[in-house]
């Protein structure tokens, strides 16, 4: 057979006599090859077997290879058939019958006999075609693949699956499907952990720690456990951030200024930051304070003398007064001669301020005399005080700083000075700070990059700042776009410039002296006019300025080239052409703006919000800080804006850039060709006037009647969707009059004007409803904040600011869709004394549309029937008299008179008006007016000396007169409240004590004549609380429950309220009503339990008996949830007395319950969720992620299983 296979080989191509010198003929080739069959060469492809041979020999291999493949086919061919038939006829069998008499046909059985015992089962792992056949073929065929090369940039497969080798072919890892997923993350982390055992700084940190730590590439960092959370909560399950709201131990229902709604474990704002989906990792990156300057100065710039850029981007609008101050008390910087912390009138001048440089782990040098001024670019002479305040003009205002003596020239390098300037505008009475820049001088000839700068580039950039790697090469594009992912057009979006380049709106021109630009010599136009791309679209990574610290530009700077930067200081993108050769780079960077960059370009990738709208969205919300954040740096507040605006979003979808309008101004910009700016989308996009509205910032007067200014209004009540009416677009007018400033045609009046109008529309409520709803919530603080949009400072207990009231008003508006009430329904049941009337009445429309309405007269007439029926219930001497009791007492020897209507008006059980003060007593649970009858009647008794059984006889005859009495007066009002207000007689008593009245009270007042104020205001006062009392289906159990025991309510943990009732107790209540009727359990289990949670003092006298409490109570509330006691448990263990005592508790309990259903964690897990902060340890987010996929996995599993 050998033989045979060597006679087929050799004639697979006819062999060449003339061989060259080093080649062998096709035989010998094969030999070498190790080649012996035709199989051997099939094997391989047609291309890899010619380049084998082509090493060995001239042959040709195509001939060879179509040959080897034909006689691999003749071969397999007859194998075949050799196979499957014997050559032999079947045999009879053994038949009987009539079956025997005929010939039996072909079958399978009988035509191919096969032998099974070569043969196994298909789903054997031993099978030919089983996924282990497959394999090991393939890995066969991949091997000799990479045995035709030798190109040392392959990669091998031992490298890419080194896995494989290792790999026991068993069942379960034959037929267990795994995901693709699971397979690369188990071979990228055993390849990452292979490097990271190498280092041994991290060789003992967990490889999740490690990605969570490192900042580069952008992808990074990340949270794995975050990212769990993040997409086991999806579609409408709660998410981080929303958990803490939803399980607020606080509601908003306290009726003043607070901020404790979505408080759990932590602060307000941590919640907040939770929302925006950003990792406690990725947040720490972008709010982390900048190790970088806006300027640094060398020592030739020093002694040359150095002007800032100008701050035509602080004010872009409106003509604006400019100076600069130097703060006092700064390290190093002695106070300046003349001062410099206050503006001055404009005067030729300048400021010497002595500067201490200092080197780490070096004695300071002697102090350095700094000449501190202002001036304008195009005069290089004239020469002001720094704090000089310089009136609106057409050139730019820079800073100026030169040393006013020779440097001192220490030995080593790295001696650096800093301080800060800031930015200002407004009076020399009333200054107004714009921005703070910070500043770093040297005293070297090129300033080098300290330790935390240079650990910064490596952290976030992975570059090492060296003599071979210097920081300019950042500045290419071509390096920029490499390090931060970006393409070439999204670095454009990021920077706002060539086809993304900013467009002002036509139609809110610029009234500031500087917009058409600025003269450069040379030159007979204007050049760069406004808008610059730090107007709009990359005003954070702009910052508040730069200096020339990064060499950017290969050609030296001219006077021309200084005036257009210092007048447009935003960065660029330039071409610079060297030959042949074209680059592009990026202009006028900084490392400041590096460090801005790097930040932004992450933000944007992990939001996804376009570069534009996200820039507008943080400036806003940096803006709206004001003096708090002259730097513009990414804070706290940032977060806290991104977290609402993702929720808001999500919720309502609001865009990004009308979302920063409710904090700032309403953007009259837009990047591009295509789009229009927020501004002409709200108020021109429909041209139904012959003139757009137009912000030329000419005052508004409401009450002028010209035809301009209707026009106007009715161009804003068109954009806003509002109406000219004192209910709607008058209405936030005077808002925006009284909280922001006069009405003008500007972006500050329009921009608040849209605030409200476009929160009003978010919830889908009119602007009298929104402010009706945001008095009631907090007051006048809450409609300032509406209308000027203002972010607290950062602290963790600060005051409501807009993002606050917007998830107090989201809050609330589900509340009352969930209860079914309007806002006006609302307003009317916490009656006129709530905080929206506690300003000015007169100069208020709404404050006076908030107080009642007088009463209609048929409500009139029926109080006077009332006063007639009292006259006619109250006991009179007759009454008394008919009695027939005695009229004297038996002493001895001389009778007493006894005056049996002065006696019962002395002992309290009559008024003089024939009243019964009894109806004034404090509620009981159950009424028995015959049982303290019968007590205080024996009292009277007592005195008397009558027989016992005269006085028995009395004692009846009163008590019967006085209870009849006692139902007869008290039938006055629950007749009076069921027919006016529909309130059931039994609940009649105990809503007049809700209402902090009695029926002697009242019907002491229906006894004064005409019809008196007192007793039109208990009226009201009591039909408020009748209404809801009434709405909300309250037993006379219940009301009697909590108005006996008010802590058991919870209305307490709210703090007093102007209202009555108040809107805690309107909260609980119907919170009450809703748990009662939607559970299956009779009212008295559900009032029981409340009496259980709150035992008497004697019974939690100690340790024991207190547990013994919370375990009755827990379980009895989890019977009434049907839920687990060791839930139930779990949340009650963390207040204060370890069972839910009140209502407020048990709602709390029940909106946990909730946000465990919709989210499907546990009790335990939830409070872990909402005890995560920016600090929290990497394994407290594990934990939640762990319980949070879970989670998700039981939901899969249990709607896949129907």
């Amino acid at each position: 057979m050998a033989d045979d296979n060597h006679t087929i080989m050799n004639t697979l191509v006819k062999s060449d006599h003339s061989l060259k010198k080093g080649r062998a003929d096709f035989a010998t080739a094969m030999q070498k090859m190790g080649f012996t069959s035709v199989f051997d060469i099939v094997r391989l492809p047609k291309a890899a077997f010619a380049r084998q041979l082509a090493q060995y020999s001239d042959a040709n291999a195509g001939l060879a290879y179509d040959n080897a493949m034909g006689y691999a086919a003749l071969i397999a061919r007859l194998y075949r058939e050799h196979k499957t038939s014997c050559g032999t006829l079947p045999q009879l069998g053994q038949r009987s019958g009539i079956r025997a008499m005929a010939p039996t046909g072909p079958t399978y059985t009988k035509l191919f006999e096969e032998n099974w015992d070569e043969f196994c089962k298909v789903e054997a792992i031993a099978a030919g075609n089983s996924p282990v056949a497959y394999l090991s073929e393939l890995r066969v065929f991949t091997k000799q693949l990479e045995a035709t090369s030798i190109d040392p940039k392959r990669i091998l497969l031992d490298k890419r699956r080194p896995d494989l080798k290792n790999l026991l072919i068993t069942e379960e890892s034959t037929f267990t499907p795994m995901p693709m997923l699971a397979i690369i993350a188990e071979l990228l982390e055993s390849n990452l952990r292979k490097y990271l055992d190498g280092n041994p700084t991290d060789k003992a940190k967990p490889t999740q720690q490690i990605l969570a730590e490192r900042r580069y590439p952008f992808e990074l960092p990340y949270n794995f456990y975050h990212h769990q959370c993040q997409l086991g909560l999806t579609d409408k399950k709660p998410k981080l951030g929303e958990l803490n709201y939803r399980a607020s131990l606080l509601l908003p229902i306290a009726q003043a200024s607070t901020n404790h709604y979505g408080e759990v474990q932590q602060p307000v704002l941590q919640a907040q930051r939770l929302l925006s989906g950003l990792s406690p990792q990725q947040q720490a990156l972008l709010i982390e304070p900048s190790v970088f300057s806006n300027f640094y100065l060398t020592r030739n710039d020093l002694l040359k003398g150095w002007r800032s850029a100008g701050g035509t981007h602080l004010g872009p609008h409106t003509p604006m007064n400019e100076c600069y101050l130097l703060p006092v008390q700064q390290t190093g910087i002695a106070d300046a001669t003349p001062q410099a912390e206050k503006p001055v009138k404009g005067a030729l001048g300048t400021n010497k301020v002595p500067v201490t440089f200092g080197r780490q782990g070096a004695a300071s040098i002697p102090a350095v005399n700094l000449t501190l001024g202002s001036a304008t670019p195009a005069d290089a002479a004239s020469i002001f005080f720094l704090n000089s305040l310089h009136l609106p003009a057409a050139r730019t205002i820079t800073s100026y700083i030169k040393a006013e003596e020779a440097l001192p020239e220490p030995e080593e390098n790295g001696y650096t000075a800093h301080f800060n300037l800031v930015a200002t505008t407004g009076t020399e009475d009333a200054p107004v700070s714009l921005a703070s820049q910070r500043f770093t001088l040297t005293l070297d000839e090129q300033y080098n990059l300290s330790a935390p700068e240079q650990a910064f580039f490596k952290q976030s950039y992975g570059i090492d700042v060296s003599q071979d790697t210097p920081l300019w090469h950042m500045t290419q594009l071509s390096d920029f776009m490499a390090r931060t992912g970006l393409d070439a057009e999204q670095v454009e979006m990021l920077l706002a410039r060539r086809q993304y380049a900013v467009r002002l709106s036509p139609n809110c021109p610029s009234l500031n002296p500087q917009h058409a630009g600025v003269v450069v010599p040379g030159a007979t136009d204007k050049v760069l006019p406004f808008p610059h791309s730090n107007h709009y679209g990359a005003c954070y990574v702009n910052g508040t300025g730069t200096g020339a610290d990064i060499d950017d530009s290969q050609l030296a700077p001219t006077p021309e080239s200084i005036i257009r930067d210092q007048f447009d200081n935003a960065m660029g993108l330039e071409q610079d052409k060297l030959g042949d050769i074209k680059q592009w780079r990026l202009t006028k960077t900084s490392l400041n703006r590096l460090d801005r960059l790097q930040r932004m370009v992450r933000l944007h990738r992990w939001t996804g919000i376009p570069f534009a709208e996200l820039d507008t969205l943080i400036i806003s919300a940096i803006r709206s800080e004001g003096v708090a954040n002259l730097g513009l740096e990414l804070n706290e507040n940032t977060l806290r804006a991104l977290g609402v605006y993702r929720y808001l979003n999500e919720r309502y979808g609001i865009g990004p850039e009308e979302f920063a309008a409710l904090m700032h101004d309403l953007t009259p910009y837009t990047s591009g060709k295509a789009e229009l700016p927020l501004f002409d989308r709200v108020f021109n996009r429909v041209q139904l006037f012959d003139t757009p509205l137009i912000l030329d910032q000419t005052p508004i007067n409401l009450s002028a009647t010209d035809v301009a200014t209707h026009k106007t209004l009715l161009q804003l009540c068109l954009g806003l969707g509002v109406q000219p009416t004192e209910d709607s677009l008058l209405l936030i007018a005077r808002q925006t009059e009284k909280h922001v400033g006069p009405l003008k045609r500007d972006l500050p009046t329009i921009s608040s004007l849209y605030r409200q109008a476009r929160i009003a529309r978010l919830f889908g409520y009119t602007v009298a409803e929104l402010l009706t709803l945001a008095g009631l919530l907090g007051g006048r603080d809450y409609k300032i904040a509406l209308a000027n949009g203002r972010l607290s400072p950062q602290a963790a207990a600060a005051k409501p600011d807009i993002l606050d009231v917007l998830m107090q008003l989201d809050w609330a508006i589900n509340w009352l869709k969930e209860s079914q009430q309007t806002v006006a329904q609302l307003q009317q049941r916490l009656g006129p004394n709530v905080p929206l009337v506690a300003e000015e009445q007169e100069s208020n429309p709404q404050a006076k549309m908030a107080e009642p309405a007088p009463l209609p007269d048929n409500l009139l007439n029926r109080l006077a029937r009332l006063q007639d029926d009292t006259r006619q219930g109250v006991v009179t001497q007759d009454q008394v008299a008919a009695l027939g009791l005695p009229a004297q007492d038996d002493a001895t020897p001389s009778p007493k008179d006894i005056d049996w209507m002065e006696l019962l008006i002395s002992h309290g059980l009559l008024d003089p008006d024939g009243l019964l003060p009894g109806l004034d007593r404090s509620l009981t649970r159950v009424d028995e007016p015959a049982i303290w009858l019968k007590t205080d009647v024996d009292s009277l008794l007592k005195a008397l000396k009558l027989s016992q059984s005269m006085k028995d006889t009395c004692a009846e005859k009163l008590v019967v007169l006085l209870l009849g009495a006692y139902d007869r007066q008290a039938q006055l009002l629950e007749g009076l409240f069921e027919e006016t207000a529909k309130l059931p007689p039994e609940r009649c008593t105990a809503v007049v004590h809700w209402a902090h009245s009695s029926a002697y009270s009242v019907l002491l007042a229906a006894l004064e004549e005409p019809l008196n104020a007192e007793l039109i205001e208990h009226f009201e006062r009591i039909s408020r609380h009748a209404e809801p009392a009434v709405q909300l289906r309250l037993s006379n159990g219940a009301l009697r429950l909590f108005v006996v025991n008010p802590t058991w309510l919870g209305g307490n943990l709210y703090g007093g309220s102007s209202s009555e009732p108040s809107f805690s107790d309107l909260y609980l209540l119907e919170r009450y009503s809703h748990w009662f009727h939607s559970q299956s359990q009779s009212e008295d289990s559900v009032l029981s339990y409340f009496s259980a949670a709150n035992p008497v003092i004697a019974k939690l006298k100690n340790k024991a008996l207190r547990q013994l409490a919370s375990e009755t109570a827990n379980a009895a509330l989890a019977r009434l949830l049907e839920w687990p006691e060791a839930e139930v448990a779990t949340l009650t263990d963390t207040l204060p007395d370890k069972r839910a005592t009140s209502m407020a508790h048990v709602d709390w309990v029940r909106r946990c319950q909730a946000s465990c259903s919709a989210s499907g964690l546990s009790a335990k897990a939830l409070l872990q969720a909402t005890a995560l902060n920016a600090l929290s340890p990497l394994d407290a987010w594990k934990t939640v992620g762990d319980a949070v996929m879970a989670a998700s996995s039981a939901s899969a599993t249990t709607l896949a299983n129907g």
